[in-house]
């Protein structure tokens, strides 16, 4: 039996969140260390930019260009910066236990889901795949998504649900179309990365934006939380009402 919906989860604000006082700004120390190493000290500042729904490789070019380095350089520095950042993340994560927390009702809206013969789950995350792996083993949920679309796949998040069809088509013989495809994030770029495809969108307000401001970006389904599981599985799975 084939799956009618493939289900990509966006992973920090949707599936987990980190603790921030445990590792305050991620890729600073990473991009401070390539930058010493290439012989260039100094310090990064990140202190005003907002990473919610951006890539990994995204997120290391605007903060980079925002501290004057250019594009050549900065794509020059990013295998050295992207090793940096996963060998600390690692660190990070056996250092403090309780750095990766998971969101109210995620682990058993995810086991439901990955039972289900009608769905079929993926990922669709700006994390780095390695990345994004280490956090979800984390709290033992790796298991769960063979596939999906990663921060090194593409610069833009635009770029990342059509990288999951293709991983889905790949991983399960079958090509997902429209609203077949079900998007589950906590930001606007989240709900708008799939928009090009006509995907379904599903928000949920975990992460930094309110259920009135992700309300606001027109998904098909928004959510406080996914601890009503029943409502969630059904926006997965039934025809679409009318838009809000």
């Amino acid at each position: 039996m084939k799956p009618t919906r493939l289900a990509l989860f966006d992973i920090d604000g949707t599936i987990l969140t980190t603790v921030r006082s445990a590792w305050e700004n991620p890729f600073k120390d990473a991009m401070e260390k390539a930058l010493a190493e290439a012989g260039d000290p100094r310090a990064i500042d990140t202190g005003k930019y907002r990473p919610g729904g951006k890539t990994d490789t995204q997120i290391i070019y605007e903060i980079l260009e925002q501290n004057g380095i250019d594009e050549s350089r900065i794509g020059r520095l990013l295998p050295r910066i992207k090793a940096h950042y996963l060998s600390l993340l690692k660190q990070v994560i056996e250092g403090n236990p309780g750095y990766v927390t998971l969101k109210p009702g995620i682990q058993e809206l995810i086991a439901e889901l990955h039972g289900h013969p009608d769905v079929l789950l993926g990922l669709l995350t700006g994390n780095f795949e390695e990345g994004a792996r280490i956090k979800l083993g984390a709290q033992g949920l790796n298991h769960y998504f063979g596939f999906g679309a990663f921060g090194e796949n593409a610069r833009q998040r635009s770029e990342l649900p059509q990288r999951a069809v293709d991983a889905a088509k790949h991983h399960k013989g079958h090509h997902f179309t429209a609203k077949e495809i079900v998007i589950i994030g906590d930001t606007p770029n989240d709900i708008h990365c799939g928009r090009h495809l006509n995907v379904r969108t599903i928000a949920v307000a975990t992460g930094p934006f309110t259920l009135e401001q992700l309300q606001a970006e027109k998904p098909d389904f928004a959510f406080v939380n996914f601890l009503e599981k029943g409502k969630v599985v059904s926006a997965i799975l039934d025809p679409l009402p009318h838009s809000f």
